[in-house]
């Protein structure tokens, strides 16, 4: 260390050439020592010493340096080490007094520990220097202001580590006209980097001791079982839910590969597949057992649950949980990319979405993937599907009903979806099938972000996200009457629509080599494979069912594939009756080039047709159909299913009683 930039003096504590007897506080500052660890400086210069062969005793100066620098160096606890800085500075520099000092950023102090009796030097002038101690022995003031620091002091200020609110070292020699000299002050300051060094240590020590407590208490408040394993697949924690569930002890299984542990191999197992195939239950020692898990960079961390208890939860919260990701759409055609892209964006936005799209292409699908990609991953994702629930039982599953609203209602009263699922997400699947009288009800929850239970009369904040889905042309349904426009409106806060599996057939292949490697993986076999000429005819098909129709096909044949074979060659029979034009299931508005259609059904569509065409005006459709109107009216009514047409024989426009004249 320079000595020239070791020391300064407080500015304007004393005069120049005061003698230490006068008790004036000529102070030496000392900075903490930078780049070598000032441990490895201190036994490398003992480590010196003995190989030259001179002798280390406890009571030199470099011995006594030493010793206070292993001690300091072996407390790992910050209130301890507190303690013991002053009283090891002692060791190293005897007959003084020392005291650990704290200056806050105020500019008010605070006396962490002391050694040695009472200082001589003024209390106030002990704090200016405390204060300065950091900006005149920094790093950033080598050779700072109060030059004519040679000679020896009677006072030495010396911050543990840099910065304003590090705690400084002070030491005094005590005794009138008593100095320290420049060796000792230069050994003080190597200690009190080291002391710095261990406290900084102990700080990230003591930091690490609260996270780790902290995160094992969580661990025992949680109810389920908790088990975490690394990469290798050993157990490196586990909660006492989870020591009750698999009939272990801590000892047991802590440290050990799972796998190996007896009884323990099918958790084992699940653990090792793929989070997307992981099954929801597994028995384990007889038991069955419900089981999530969460993968990380340093392994897994999984729930398991008894499964009686599992049933029972998913018995009280109607719904399905959300497995899906992003990863797990195939496909490359632009259209899907589009939609995949779009739905990413819009997953932390505050707005209901809308999935439109034929059945069987993934709309539930997509919804699952915008609620896992979200920060509501960790809350609940409850689904409600409008078409299977009674119109009268509707309205007291989405909203709820207090005790005794109806007749066999609950006495404690039963939460609806929207308040059940919390911050989590709602899919409302099939909105467009949802009664007209609902609409109303349900516009005023999506606009007031209020609900009222069934009965009664407060109000409970909404705080779900919306998802609604539709395999319906809503905006045909409003054209018709049958969809509210004003809901229509606030459900598109995002507008997402899934392509048909037949405008994207290239995806065909990919999918199929993609659903028969899975298959594969689930049962452990070989992939099998397609021959090329089923697989063309795959291509060619306009999957009607979309990804669901294919899928399902897949599995069909799969099962029934002769034992050894692992090429599907037989054609299949939808798609050989498609080849050979035979009848075949069509989506809605995709009608096949050979279909013969119910002539019920054919007037049905002139009639969608006639009024899409003309805006819902009734009396112009049945002009430009050439019916009456009530004709029309009653068959619209009845949903186009059982009033009969009355065609007329001559143009409306002709006959002066008609329903229609002068319309």
């Amino acid at each position: 260390m320079n000595r020239e930039t070791s020391y300064g003096l407080v500015s304007g504590a004393v005069r120049a050439g005061q003698s230490c007897g006068a008790r004036s506080a000529k102070t030496a500052f000392a900075p903490p020592t930078e780049g070598t660890s000032a441990t490895s400086l201190i036994f490398g210069t003992e480590n010196q010493l003995a190989i030259a062969g001179t002798p280390v005793f406890d009571g030199a100066p470099i011995g006594n340096l030493a010793a206070a620098a292993r001690k300091i160096a072996s407390i790992d606890r910050v209130d301890e080490l507190i303690a013991a800085v002053p009283d090891l500075a002692r060791t190293v520099c005897p007959d003084t007094s020392a005291a650990l000092l704290l200056v806050d950023a105020d500019g008010a102090s605070q006396i962490l520990s002391s050694s040695g009796g009472l200082f001589d030097t003024q209390c106030d002038l002990l704090l200016a220097a405390a204060r300065v101690a950091p900006e005149q022995a920094g790093p950033s003031r080598r050779g700072g202001s109060g030059s004519g620091a040679a000679g020896a002091r009677s006072l030495a200020v010396l911050p543990l580590a840099p910065g304003q609110q590090e705690p400084v070292l002070l030491v005094e020699r005590r005794g009138p006209g008593e100095c320290l000299s420049e060796d000792e002050i230069e050994h003080l300051a190597v200690y009190a980097s080291a002391a710095g060094t261990a406290l900084a240590r102990a700080r990230v020590a003591a930091a690490l001791r609260e996270a780790l407590a902290r995160e094992a208490a969580m661990l025992r408040v949680v109810s389920d079982g908790v088990i975490a394993v690394d990469q290798a697949g050993t157990v490196r924690t586990l909660n006492e839910g989870a020591t009750a569930l698999l009939g272990v002890t801590r000892d047991e299984i802590v440290g050990r590969v799972l796998r190996e542990v007896p009884g323990l191999a099918p958790l084992a197992s699940a653990l090792a597949r793929p989070p997307d195939m992981v099954p929801d239950a597994i028995h384990v020692r007889h038991r069955r057992m419900g089981i999530r898990l969460q993968v990380h960079e340093g392994g897994i961390v999984a729930t398991v649950r008894d499964g009686a208890a599992e049933q029972a939860a998913g018995q009280r919260t109607a719904g399905s949980a959300a497995r899906y990701t992003f990863d797990q759409f195939v496909g490359k055609h632009p259209a899907l990319v589009r939609v995949l892209e779009e739905a990413k964006r819009a997953v932390e936005l505050d707005l209901p979405i809308l999935v439109s799209g034929e059945s069987g292409t993934g709309k539930e699908l997509l919804a699952q993937a915008i609620h896992n990609a979200s920060s509501r991953a960790s809350t609940p994702f409850v689904g409600i599907n409008v078409t299977a629930i009674p119109r009268e039982l509707l309205e007291s599953e989405l909203f709820g009903y207090e005790g005794g609203a109806f007749t066999g209602a609950r006495t404690s009263g039963h939460a609806g979806k929207f308040e059940a699922v919390g911050r989590g997400t709602l899919l409302l699947d099939e909105v467009g099938d949802m009664p007209l009288e609902m609409q109303s009800k349900l516009l005023r929850v999506l606009q007031e972000r209020v609900v009222q239970r069934l009965g009664g009369t407060r109000d409970i904040a909404v705080r779900a996200h919306v998802i609604a889905t539709t395999h319906r042309d809503l905006e045909q349904a409003v054209r018709l009457g049958r969809f509210r426009l004003d809901l229509f409106h606030r459900l598109r806060g995002v507008q997402l629509h899934l392509p048909a599996l037949r405008e994207r057939k290239g995806d065909v292949r990919l999918l199929v080599e993609h659903h028969l490697k899975r298959s594969a993986d689930r049962t452990h076999q070989r992939p099998v494979k397609v021959d090329p000429a089923v697989l063309a005819a795959m291509e060619a098909y306009d999957w009607p069912g979309n990804v669901r129709e294919l899928l399902n096909l897949l599995d069909s044949e799969l099962g029934l594939l002769p034992a050894g074979k692992d090429v599907l060659s037989r054609l299949p029979a939808a798609l050989s009756r498609a080849r050979e034009g035979g009848s075949s299931l069509s989506a809605p508005g995709h009608t096949a080039r050979s279909e013969v259609l119910p002539l019920s059904e054919t007037v049905d569509r002139a009639c969608r047709a006639a009024l899409a065409h003309h805006g819902g005006n009734i009396a112009a459709a049945a002009r430009a159909l050439g019916i009456s109107r009530g004709a029309l009216y009653r068959r619209r009514v009845n949903g186009f299913e059982a009033a009969s047409l009355e065609v007329s024989t001559c143009p409306l426009a002709s006959n002066p009683h008609s329903d229609d004249a002068g319309q």
